[in-house]
């Protein structure tokens, strides 16, 4: 009962534009917020901010093609970007222009495991994959 109270409170707290947009990134989001919680109890709301200082942010850990998200996906997320390593054409990453975006679980972990190597070096937390779905889903 208080795993369901805290999971509602979660969903609660996310913006409603995002509760609104599709019911398969919705869930997508319950899952990591759980994910969240499990790892770390007082895991806190995903935030806007923090999902766009993950964005914007420069690592040094990754493949230094890569060193933020932005090296593919451009300063501005509602435009087409590049793939640093192979030149292939990417589609906007921003869920106001690319309405697709993180409706499919196991794309949204492939993206996420595959890019948060390079940029990162690492793999996202699960509070890092909701804060940076919860700032597109606001582009």
């Amino acid at each position: 009962m208080i795993r369901r109270l805290m999971l509602a409170a979660t969903v609660v707290a996310l913006p409603l534009a995002v509760l609104a947009a599709d019911a398969r990134r919705d869930a997508i989001l319950a899952d990591y917020a759980a994910k969240a919680r499990a790892a770390a109890p007082g895991a806190t709301a995903f935030s806007v901010q923090r999902g766009e200082a993950l964005f914007r942010t420069k690592w040094t850990g990754g493949d230094p093609r890569t060193t933020s998200c932005t090296a593919c996906h451009t300063a501005d997320p509602r435009q087409p970007g590049q793939n640093a390593k192979t030149g292939r054409p990417i589609e906007p990453v921003a869920v106001s222009v690319n309405p697709r975006r993180f409706t499919d679980p196991a794309t949204v972990e492939k993206q996420f495991t595959r890019d948060c190597r390079s940029v990162l070096g690492r793999d996202c937390t699960p509070l890092e994959k909701g804060d940076y779905i919860t700032f597109m889903a606001g582009q």
